[in-house]
């Protein structure tokens, strides 16, 4: 059987060459693949059809060839990037939740000579905060990729609905290759769809080259109509092989200026062989043998949603809670089935109402915390809905509110001071906040040299590491500041503090909470002075909490064993006195609960805890050379496995309206508590240095020559979405 290969086509603008850092010849750490992608403005159609073929080789379809249709769980975040940085840094575990997205495939081929025909369903492409969609894919691929053409022959058709059963369709679009020009090579791209009922958008894209690829010249665009207006930019490209020359407008490809002979308005001249780098993913390896670090992260899981007893629907239990395609809503005791091997195994479903987490001490003096942004909240936040929390810095040995920031649909948007606000702190004061860089919940004493942050761990009952419990599982939890009081009803969300509050009003007084693996209340918290289990009253919604203090759910301050000694209640936050403590988090959101599962022995499955290790980052540990504002800054990492590394913050780039990593970390740069690891990258974008324009005069911009689509030749004609049941074939690109 040929093996058909479709080429990445962002690569076509630049000649890139990727040498692992590491020494060690035959290891894991060298013989990992590294993927790369250039990202321009004038790109974006591209990339496009680069996030569709990343996505559509997770099928592994050249293996179920004239097999028949099978089913794939496909890994969406590893091919389709969020632009925003949604995390607000409100929930130990609202955003590492492991999602796959259900798919149906078939793959057709008669014979060697004859063109292998995709197909592929996608029942449920939409996100959470868009509306509906399904899509219909189809690729017809006479010939594989050569030297002579990297692109191969292929057709390629996607069509997007509302959902299969409506079966309303809303858009699509058509990848063609092309073909019948001597010495060149080349293909065309046209996309039309829309993003609500109001919004629609079309992007299009003709891009021909010489068979090298040395040489070229593209024509792309994109437009929209919406309730705010419509528009649109095209651009117009030419490349040799050292230099990208680019010319923009806002409007038509008749509008571009080099139609009427002007080739240097709006133009900007690109090095194809310099270019910052920016690492999306990432893998850590035994720094000593350079073998690739495993984590038993999870395992997918099907259920029985009609009650007809057909486990037809999935999902995925790991670390964070179970993920499931229709946000189905367990309760304690339901089961559901692991396949493994061809053997299947009955698991039963254990809930709670929040979860415990176990936090250990990590300090970090306040002279290393110049240009680290910390979030904070007070009474001012909750009585001015204008922001949702003030932006906190340390300067002249103080910390002071230094800006606004509000949450949109487009990411956080901070509003700076003109004056910053000093936040005044008595004798024994505890300031909370919170840091996206330090891996969450962050304290300051006053009068300390050092703030705290931490290394935190879901307590699952299991018993296993760091999640063990003293006492086979059964404790007693001694709690001085923000100690709740047990159920929390509609009288008790209105105020974060005081009466009409979730927590005990004498502050400073010992309160005892009870927690167990097993029994009545298991894993709960349970206040002693109640008698009550301390968690949201069932009447609760979360549009009962909008507009509260506590629309991210509650969290008690620090608890400690009732075998330590604490003198005085302020001793809590003394980092000398107490290395290790416990919070309870409870809310209406899944995130803020506790769910895994019971193997048939009665035990709950293990799953390791994602690797956290604190990371200072410096010019020398830079991809690009230079830390700029992040020289020796300290950033809490966290590994997940399968290229998932996260910690490093997100920031937007105005110019591109794009956003991307802070700092990339170069490769074999060596990390970790005990300097165990290595870090490689996995996936990494790459953005073009800008040179100046008379770099680029051998460069013409001019018409490619096959003009740009104005509409599709044809469709995902596919059909009805094939029924198929059983275990996945493919889960995350990995055949089972």
């Amino acid at each position: 059987m040929k093996t058909t290969k479709l080429m990445p086509l962002t690569l076509v603008m630049a000649s890139l060459s990727i040498q692992a850092e590491y020494n060690d010849a035959g290891t894991d750490y060298t013989l990992a693949e590294q993927q790369s992608h250039v990202w321009n403005k004038a790109l974006e159609p591209i990339e496009l059809v680069n996030s569709i073929l990343c996505f559509t080789a997770q099928f592994n379809s050249v293996e179920f060839a004239n097999q028949g249709p099978y089913l794939v769980l496909a890994d969406e975040s590893v091919c389709f990037d969020e632009d925003e940085s949604a995390d607000s840094g409100q929930s130990s575990g609202a955003s590492n939740q492991t999602q796959l997205m259900k798919a149906v495939s078939s793959v057709v081929r008669e014979s060697d000579s004859d063109p292998l025909l995709v197909s592929v369903w996608l029942p449920d492409m939409g996100q959470s905060d868009e509306r509906e969609q399904a899509i219909k894919f189809k690729a017809e691929i006479h010939n594989g990729a050569t030297d002579a053409n990297p692109f191969g022959d292929f057709t390629f058709n996607f069509d997007f609905f509302d959902n299969f059963d409506q079966n309303t369709q809303t858009g699509g679009g058509e990848v063609k290759t092309i073909s019948g020009l001597d010495g060149q090579i080349g293909f065309t791209l046209y996309e039309q769809g829309s993003h609500s009922a109001n919004e629609t958008y079309k992007q299009f894209a003709s891009v021909v080259m010489s068979e090298d690829r040395t040489t070229g010249v593209a024509l792309t665009g994109m437009e929209y109509s919406g309730q705010y207006g419509s528009g649109g930019q095209t651009f117009a490209l030419a490349f040799n092989e050292n230099r990208v020359l680019v010319q923009s407008t806002n409007g038509g490809f008749d509008d571009l200026p080099y139609k009427s002979g002007d080739f240097a308005t709006g133009s900007q001249c690109l090095s194809r062989t310099e270019f910052s780098s920016h690492v999306h993913r990432y893998d850590l390896f035994d720094a000593s043998t350079g073998a690739a670090v495993g984590l038993n992260s999870g395992f997918p899981i099907r259920y029985d949603t009609a009650g007809n007893g057909n486990n037809d629907s999935y999902g995925f239990v790991d670390y964070w809670g179970l993920w499931t395609e229709s946000g189905h809503q367990f309760s304690n005791g339901d089961t559901v089935v692991k396949d493994s091997d061809g053997q299947q195994e009955t698991l039963t479903v254990v809930t709670a109402p929040g979860r415990l987490i176990k936090n250990t001490v990590n300090l970090l003096a306040l002279t290393e915390l110049a240009g680290i942004d910390f979030n904070y909240w007070d009474d001012d936040v909750y009585q001015d809905s204008s922001f949702d929390q003030w932006v906190v810095n340390y300067s002249n040995q103080q910390f002071v509110k230094v800006g606004k920031l509000s949450w949109t649909d487009n990411g956080p948007s901070v509003t700076q001071l003109e004056t910053p606000i000093v936040i005044s702190l008595g004798d024994y004061d505890t300031l909370y906040m919170y840091s996206e860089q330090l891996g969450g919940e962050v304290k300051y004493l006053n009068g300390e040299d050092s703030i705290t942050y931490y290394v935190q761990t879901f307590i699952d009952g299991s018993q296993q590491g760091g999640a063990a419990l003293p006492n086979n599982g059964t404790i007693t939890l001694t709690c001085y500041d923000n100690c709740p009081k047990g159920t929390i009803d509609d009288q008790q969300i209105a105020q974060y503090w005081g009466e009409n509050s979730p927590f005990e009003t004498e502050q400073g007084t010992a309160y005892q909470f009870t927690f167990s693996i097993d029994g009545v209340n298991a894993l709960t918290l349970v206040s002693v002075t109640s008698g009550e289990a301390v968690h949201f009253d069932s009447s609760i919604t979360s549009s009962d909490l909008e507009s509260t203090p506590h629309h991210w759910g509650v969290r008690t301050g620090p608890m400690v064993l009732s075998s330590q000694s604490i003198s005085n209640s302020w001793e809590i936050y003394d980092p000398n006195v107490v290395q290790e403590f416990y919070v309870w988090e409870t809310g209406v959101n899944n995130w803020n609960r506790l769910t895994t599962v019971r193997n048939e022995s009665g035990d709950i499955v293990s799953f390791d805890r994602p690797i956290q290790f604190s990371y200072v980052h410096t010019n020398t540990n830079d991809r690009n050379g230079d830390a700029g504002d992040y020289e020796n800054q300290t950033f809490m990492l966290n590994y997940g496995g399968n290229g998932n590394l996260w910690g490093i913050p997100n920031i937007k780039n105005d110019e591109d309206d794009h956003y991307r990593a802070a700092f990339s970390i170069d490769d074999g740069v060596v990390m970790g508590g005990s300097n165990q690891y290595v870090i490689k990258a996995r996936e990494i974008e790459e953005l073009m240095k800008p040179l100046a324009t008379s770099e680029c005069n051998e460069l013409s911009l001019q018409d490619p020559a096959v003009a740009v689509p104005t509409s599709v030749t044809g469709s995902a004609d596919i059909g009805s979405m094939p029924e198929v049941t059983g275990e996945p074939a493919v889960i995350a690109g990995v055949t089972q």
